[in-house]
């Protein structure tokens, strides 16, 4: 099911928004001004509902964020006005690894009014910087966000959240993941699993994913012990396949630029009653207004240039966009 929301920006031309922005910016944000300690929410399973009652639940996926401050701030204001129980953020938090992008965005989630508990996936941006240092870190993801392997559950839910971000799984993770979906399949009456990086790419002759031989391993296991749904991103398109009784969702439009022809930008909305469990994927627009305003304060607390910053943020983020990471 497709269901077709728009989020209303303000009907100025762009042009005339961006002075705007940029005047009410200047006058409020300083830069190198110190902002305040950040107030993540998240919830661990002596928190969480049991019984009966917390059987009937929403939550919401998205994923790779990376620069679109225009399309994951009104997706989280939606997913906090719809009242679901949590939302999994599926990795790509970042556009890149360095300490002040996640506390930049960690802030800019902060600011929607009402947020539900978040958990995160482990994306390639998170752990690599790609314009000064090549080599894989899980520092700043488990300083800003938590572990990388881990579980949780909701109801009569199990989540699973593997990380996959160095394009493998390694023989410790697949022995971890096999324990634990053991655990769940004997606890729960569902299991879902996140992970950034698919196991396949859905798109002929693509094979943005994980190698063959560990995407197919992955997906045996998922067979093997029943698994409900997988949930990934990385490939900045929307995708659901059923594979052998498992429901495959590949949801990477949450604010990345997009990749496949007609693909939009959506978020994952995932309703459990008890048995019976219904996902549909939810079309958004981008907030121009919100985009400027974004990349504005971006550039005044974290990249602090005076001269290609203004030039970004007038063209877009499309504009030089691995350049101006």
């Amino acid at each position: 099911m497709i269901v077709i929301r728009k989020f209303k920006g303000f009907a100025y031309v762009k042009g005339l928004s961006l002075l705007v922005a940029v005047f009410l910016l200047f006058l409020f944000i300083q830069p190198g001004k110190e902002d305040g300690p950040l107030f993540m929410r998240r919830t661990f399973p002596q928190e969480q509902q049991k019984g009966a009652a917390a059987n009937a639940f929403q939550f919401a996926f998205l994923s790779d964020l990376h620069k679109g401050w225009g399309v994951f701030k009104p997706i989280m204001k939606e997913i906090a006005r719809d009242e679901n129980s949590f939302a999994v953020i599926g990795g790509d938090i970042v556009a890149q690894n360095k300490g002040d992008r996640y506390r930049f965005v960690l802030r800019e989630l902060t600011e929607v009014k009402g947020p539900p508990p978040l958990y995160f996936v482990t994306g390639n941006h998170d752990v690599y910087d790609y314009a000064d240092n090549p080599e894989y870190s899980l520092e700043n993801f488990r300083r800003y966000c938590g572990p990388d392997d881990y579980w949780f559950f909701w109801g009569n839910a199990a989540f699973i959240v593997l990380n996959d971000a160095r394009l493998t799984i390694t023989n410790d993770q697949f022995h971890w993941l096999q324990d634990t979906l053991r655990m769940a399949r004997g606890r729960f009456a569902h299991i879902f699993v996140f992970m950034h990086i698919p196991p396949f790419d859905p798109r002929e002759g693509q094979s943005y994913c994980l190698p063959k031989s560990d995407g197919e391993k992955f997906m045996a296991l998922m067979e093997k012990f029943g698994v409900t749904y997988v949930f990934c991103g990385h490939i900045h398109c929307y995708f659901r396949e059923v594979i052998n009784g498992v429901i495959y969702i590949i949801a990477g439009g949450a604010g990345g630029g997009l990749k496949c022809p007609d693909s939009f930008y959506h978020y994952v909305r995932v309703s459990v009653q008890g048995e019976v469990i219904e996902d549909s994927v939810i079309k958004v627009q981008k907030d121009w207004w919100l985009e400027i305003t974004g990349d504005i304060k971006y550039e005044l607390r974290v990249r602090k240039p005076f001269l290609l910053s203004f030039l970004t943020v007038a063209m877009g983020q499309s504009f030089l966009y691995f350049f101006a990471l």
